[in-house]
């Protein structure tokens, strides 16, 4: 490729790459950010009326205990009580709380169905909650609004548990506070977390002395845990010691958490790495805790993929996100690569053809499946250099290739790949040893359990992650085991193809399509390798791009002339609208200086940054309220006899005007505090006037609304990130702002729908759900939010949600309209289906 051509094109990307949006997250509490005290129930206990006291009026309890069936009869273990004690007092919980929420966990010993049956036929089954595999956990509030308020995970030998136990493996990651919890689970991808034997965790007591003087020990570890996995802790085992830890979950709350999701090709990934030292692999959907002060940089990466934005850094003086959306971009296969052999004849590494190599007793051979190939017999090798040149020194890599091997032997070692050094961590040996695949790098090592077979082609590949020390064997695209830990390799000694181990292995085979990277490659990249994908580079396409380098440069400089043509115009058009509307959007953080909100409720903030609320006392409110929203709609303000008679109805002339006067200097001494705002007198108004320097989310909402040919994507996105916080004026109540807050209401609605279809041809899920859910805290019978809630539910596999969320808007249209809803939730679905596309 030319330098021209190189140029034009990173000019081009940089013009055009955009940063990852910041998703709105629900502001119901999610199930899966809650914590809860597991408390053990063992016979000891079952008349402790403390004891019940504490779970009863603690919502953020739950309890454990030990089940046996016999002969069709369940008890708790190591006594004679009944299960249906327990059962009864879970009852008498939720009939007495109708907000709380009760997990239980049972270790059961016997027949399942038995147990399953017992709970369906109990008192408490309308009230029981499950979730099928595979679907998200519901928020806190879908489960009170549902009454499906009791949880039941079950743990033992226990199989095809029914509908209304959740197998606890299934669901939840676990560790143990009284061990040292090494390497990296599969598990780590569920949702929620569990950490058990929290009572036996080791800390520096003092006989007799006060578990409350610990708490920095109990809390320090549940921080440490919740950095290290990216799950908030959401069940914590307290044994039968919960009334000492009642302090947990106060602290736990107190803390700031960072919450997201990373996605990449349409999904949300299950495995998720960082390159933070304290952090060990994560699922998709991640949480974090923020000590306030510090300063907080969180660099995820998945192997195949390039994170948008790379890092996320959360300082104290930033108003952290509600929620972090990452994308993740798949990565070209060739970037990375450090070496490419594809054995034609020869041995040459195409990123660098000038380069020879040297070795002993190899050739060529014609192979019926694969052509031309390297046979490399017993005592062959080829030196292929130094491990720096291919990046495996101290660094992630990737090696792969396709390989046979004519002879396995039963008791020694096939080498593939090696080196000569013979100590810790510089020995690097890619082989078989008695015919298992073998990542070793000298007491540093790993070894599969597959067994392979003479006289076969396999695709082979050694993959290494600095982060975690993992080292992963795959076979034809296949995990065939992997482990963490392993400090990186060191070696200087040359590479050695076909021979590793002082020359005491061989390949005894043939080798083709040989690839370094210096990066471990993602799943999807080994599968396709493995598919026997050709691995491009920049040097193989030389000689065919040779001839259209001219032709494709010209073609880059119209294509540029054009893009920046356009760019122009954009921006000219832009400036031209922007003049016209005479208002450009301005969005300052939530907390900042000069400034007061109205969505979610009333919060003024002075100019040297102080929440001065507290002094608008409820007259002085109303009266501002009633001038600014006048205001904005006639631009004249409200004259004196429309505020005599909205806010002082009913009293003595004189007494209304001598209010007025005393409530008027209270505002305008209070709006001293500010820059750019005052209440001026005109011909009779009183009106609000104000300037750029002062900012009010309702007035730049009003004026958003009020752009002629309605608002594009750009001025939508920045409405609802105006009207998010909440209701307009939340908590206030007088005559007259029901007017205005119907016009609020109706203005959210529609925008909020106008948006949806941007965010539709995007298929951006989340966001769909968070304008439906932003739509129905105005409009709770509203039939397109509700309609687009159930579509981003299913579209994420949640249909046992959405179903649940049209069942509930049946009920309140039915309670609110005296009459059932006409559709059923197929027929609903079906009716609604264009509702976007017609929008749009």
């Amino acid at each position: 490729m030319s330098n021209k051509v190189k140029y034009c094109i990173p000019l081009v990307f940089y013009l055009v790459i955009a940063l990852v949006f910041l998703s709105e997250k629900s502001y119901a509490k999610e199930f899966s950010e809650t914590s809860f005290l597991i408390a053990k129930i063992q016979p000891l206990n079952l008349n402790n009326q403390q004891f019940w006291n504490f779970l009863q009026s603690n919502n953020n309890s739950g309890m454990q205990l030990d089940l046996t069936e016999e002969n069709g009869e369940i008890t708790i273990t190591g006594s004679q009580n009944n299960f249906n004690v327990i059962l009864e007092k879970i009852n008498q919980f939720i009939t007495t709380d109708s907000a709380k929420v009760i997990p239980v966990f049972i270790q059961f010993e016997g027949e399942i169905r038995v147990l399953d049956s017992i709970i369906s036929h109990s008192e408490i089954a309308p009230h029981i909650f499950y979730l099928p595999r595979g679907e998200a956990w519901p928020t806190l509030e879908y489960l009170i609004q549902a009454d499906r308020r009791v949880l039941f995970f079950v743990s033992g030998n226990v199989e095809n548990q029914g509908r209304t136990l959740h197998f606890t493996d299934d669901y939840i990651f676990q560790i143990s506070a009284d061990r040292v919890n090494t390497g990296i689970s599969s598990k780590t991808n569920l949702e929620l977390f569990l950490v058990k034997d929290f009572e036996k965790l080791p800390v520096n007591t003092v006989p007799d002395s006060n578990i409350q003087n610990l708490v920095p020990d109990y809390i320090n570890f549940l921080l440490e845990s919740w950095t290290r996995y990216g799950k908030k802790p959401n069940f914590i085992f307290v044994g039968d010691e919960i009334l000492n830890f009642n302090f947990i979950i106060s602290q736990l709350n107190s803390f700031t958490w960072i919450t997201g999701t990373i996605r990449g090709a349409g999904k949300t990934f299950e495995k998720v790495y960082w390159k933070n030292p304290e952090v060990s692999v994560t699922g998709g959907r991640f949480s974090f805790p923020y000590r306030g002060g510090d300063e907080l940089t969180l660099t995820p990466f998945v192997p195949g993929y390039r994170m948008m934005p790379e890092q996320i850094i959360v300082t104290g003086e930033m108003e952290v996100p509600e929620s972090y959306q990452i994308m993740a971009n798949p990565l070209q296969l060739s970037q990375g690569l450090t070496g490419s052999f594809h054995f034609n004849e020869e041995i040459q590494n195409v990123l660098f053809p000038e380069k020879t190599y040297s070795g002993e007793n190899f050739s060529f051979i014609q192979d019926i499946e694969r052509g031309t190939v390297l046979r490399l017999p017993e005592k062959s090798n080829v030196n292929l250099g130094s491990p720096e040149v291919f990046g495996l020194r101290n660094s992630s890599f990737t090696v792969s290739c396709f390989v046979k091997f004519s002879e396995i032997l039963e008791f020694g070692d096939n080498a593939v790949l090696g080196n000569y050094e013979s100590e810790y961590r510089r020995g690097l040996h890619l082989i078989l040893r008695s015919g298992h695949p073998y990542f070793g790098l000298w007491a540093n090592d790993y070894i599969s359990e597959e067994k392979l077979e003479p006289n076969i082609w396999y695709h082979m590949v050694w993959r290494y992650i600095l982060e975690t020390g993992e080292q992963a064997i795959f076979l034809n695209g296949r995990n065939i085991g992997s482990s963490e830990g392993h400090p990186p390799f060191s070696g200087t000694g040359e590479i050695h193809l076909g021979s590793a181990l002082s020359q005491g292995a061989s390949l005894r085979g043939y080798i083709d399509d040989l690839h370094f990277w210096n990066r471990p490659l993602g799943f999807e990249e080994i599968t396709r390798l493995a598919l026997n994908e050709e691995v491009k580079t920049v040097e193989e396409f030389k000689s065919t791009r040779s001839l259209k380098e001219g032709k494709a440069f010209k073609t880059a400089l119209v294509f540029m002339a054009i893009f920046l043509i356009a760019v122009i115009l954009y921006f000219i058009f832009r400036k031209k609208k922007t003049s016209m509307e005479g208002h450009s959007v301005w969005v300052p953080e939530k907390n900042a200086a000069n400034q007061i909100r109205l969505f979610g409720g009333f919060k003024a903030i002075d100019r040297q940054g102080n929440d001065i609320s507290s002094l608008f006392t409820p007259k002085v409110k109303e009266l501002f309220l009633f001038i600014l929203t006048a205001t904005l709609k006639n631009q004249n303000g409200s004259s004196v006899s429309d505020i005599d008679d909205q806010l002082w109805s009913g009293l003595p002339a004189k007494k209304v005007a001598n209010n007025r006067a005393v409530t008027l200097n209270k505002l305008r001494k209070i709006l001293q505090k500010f820059d750019g705002v005052e209440i001026v007198t005109q011909n009779g108004h009183l009106l609000a006037k104000t300037e750029k320097s002062f900012f009010c989310d309702y007035a730049e909402a009003y004026r958003l609304c009020h752009i002629s040919g309605g608002m594009d994507k750009t001025q939508l996105e920045s409405f609802f990130h105006l009207v998010k916080s909440g209701r307009f004026l939340k908590g206030l109540n007088w005559d007259w702002l029901d007017e205005i807050r119907g016009y609020a209401g109706n203005q959210v609605i529609d925008n909020l729908l106008k948006l949806a279809v941007y965010y539709n041809n995007t298929n951006d899920l989340p966001k769909m759900d968070a304008l439906a859910k932003r739509i129905l805290e105005y409009d709770d019978l509203n039939e397109e939010a509700i309609w687009l809630q159930n579509w981003a539910l299913q579209q994420m596999n949640n249909t046992h949600q959405a179903r649940f969320h049209f069942e509930s808007f049946c009920s309140k249209y039915k309670n609110t309209l005296g009459e059932a809803y006409p559709l059923n939730f197929e027929q609903f679905n079906a009716h609604f289906t264009d509702l976007l596309k017609m929008n749009s």
